[in-house]
This record gives structure tokens, C-alpha cells and sequence, in this order.
């Protein structure tokens, strides 16, 4: 059951990954692209750029790819290391990794489209070389206007899911929780620059 419930939490994860990763393709993030309002994605982020490679862009999809589910393992574990800190009962692990990762499955959903769209050709249709191509950023596909209202709605709605059931997993007085919620998200920030960082030192020394 716990490895079903990790299998699982991961899965969701490299959905999310995906899916917000052809957001950010499009719309060349830095420029137009937003951070999503979850913690988890901006951890991902966090991760991704401390630990960022300057190797080929087929390892740096993966790596990118690897960051969304080690970010959403850590706030579930900062989730329970503040707990304890507070001495707050804290629920399993793999319980609450997955359940944190349903409440944003909101924005695994356009993955499918997305991916469709990132191979796109008016005159053709769809094509497999074209979407690898734009994955890779050696071709671009440009964003539409209501791309980033999209995704926004969308990581709206996960960040409600994620504190129903915050809420379910820490069923706490509110001021608690709302300082453990916050502890939480300092650690996870923490926690996610400290990390990128040390394993960028021997990811460069055997990726570079």
C-alpha cells in the first residue's frame, strides 16, 4: 500500500512536471510565463534552478521532469517535521504525499493538450518530430492569450484543493495551523535551495 501510494504520488507529479513544463516553454518563462500559486511547483522551480546544468536540453528535460515529485515529497515531509516541532500528531507520510499530490491534479490536466498543441502544425496536424523539437526549445510554439488566466484558474483551484485537505490531514485550531502552514513553507524553501544546491556539485562533476 505505502509503495502504491508513492508509485502513485509520483505519477501525478510527473504529470504536473510535464504539463507545466510546456507552459513554461511557451510562454519562455522569465517573460510572460507566472509562477503557479501552490508551493510545491515554486519548490520544483527552487530545486530546478539551484541546481541548474549546462548540458543538453534531452538531460535537462529530465531533469526538470525529476524536480515536480522530490518537491512534492518535501513539503509533505516539512509538513511533518514542523508537526513534530509543535507536537502536532502527524499523519503517514505516503498518506499525506499522496493526497497533497490529488488535491493539484488541476494542473496535470492540460498536459494532453498541451503536448498535442506543442506538435502542432496548421497545414499537417499533428507531428511527433515537431513536438520533441519544441520540448527540446529548438523550435518554439507561441503562447495565446488566455494561456496564463488558464493555468492561473487552474493553480487557484489546486491551492484550494491542497488546503481542504491540508485541513483533513492537520485537523488543528486555526491560528496553529495557520503557523504551521507557514513554518512549513519556509522549510520547504529552504529545504529545496539547500538541497538544489548540493546536488548540483556532483550532478556538474558527471553531467558536464
Amino acid at each position: 500500500m505505502k509503495v502504491a501510494r508513492v508509485c502513485a504520488a509520483t505519477a501525478i507529479w510527473f504529470l504536473i512536471g510535464l504539463s507545466l513544463g510546456w507552459y513554461y516553454t511557451f510562454t519562455y518563462y522569465g517573460r510572460t510565463g507566472v509562477p503557479m500559486p501552490t508551493l510545491e511547483p515554486c519548490a520544483a522551480l527552487v530545486l530546478y534552478y539551484f541546481s541548474v546544468l549546462n548540458v543538453r536540453t534531452e538531460i535537462q528535460a529530465v531533469h526538470w521532469m525529476a524536480v515536480f515529485p522530490m518537491a512534492g515529497a518535501l513539503w509533505a515531509f516539512a509538513l511533518q517535521c514542523v508537526a513534530r516541532y509543535q507536537r502536532v500528531t502527524t499523519p503517514a507520510f505516503t498518506a499525506a504525499f499522496l493526497m497533497l499530490a490529488c488535491a493539484s491534479i488541476p494542473l496535470a490536466l492540460p498536459a494532453p493538450f498541451m503536448t498535442w498543441v506543442a506538435g502542432y502544425e496548421p497545414e499537417s496536424g499533428f507531428d511527433v518530430t515537431r513536438m520533441y523539437m519544441v520540448a527540446l526549445r529548438r523550435d518554439n510554439q507561441s503562447p495565446w492569450p488566455t494561456l496564463t488566466p488558464m493555468y492561473l484558474g487552474l493553480g487557484f483551484l489546486s491551492l484550494a484543493l491542497q488546503l481542504y485537505a491540508y485541513r483533513r490531514l492537520y485537523p488543528i485550531p486555526a491560528k496553529q495551523a495557520v503557523l504551521h502552514y507557514l513554518l512549513s513553507a519556509v522549510v520547504l524553501s529552504a529545504a529545496a535551495a539547500v538541497i538544489g544546491a548540493i546536488a548540483a556539485i556532483p550532478m556538474r562533476f558527471l553531467l558536464e
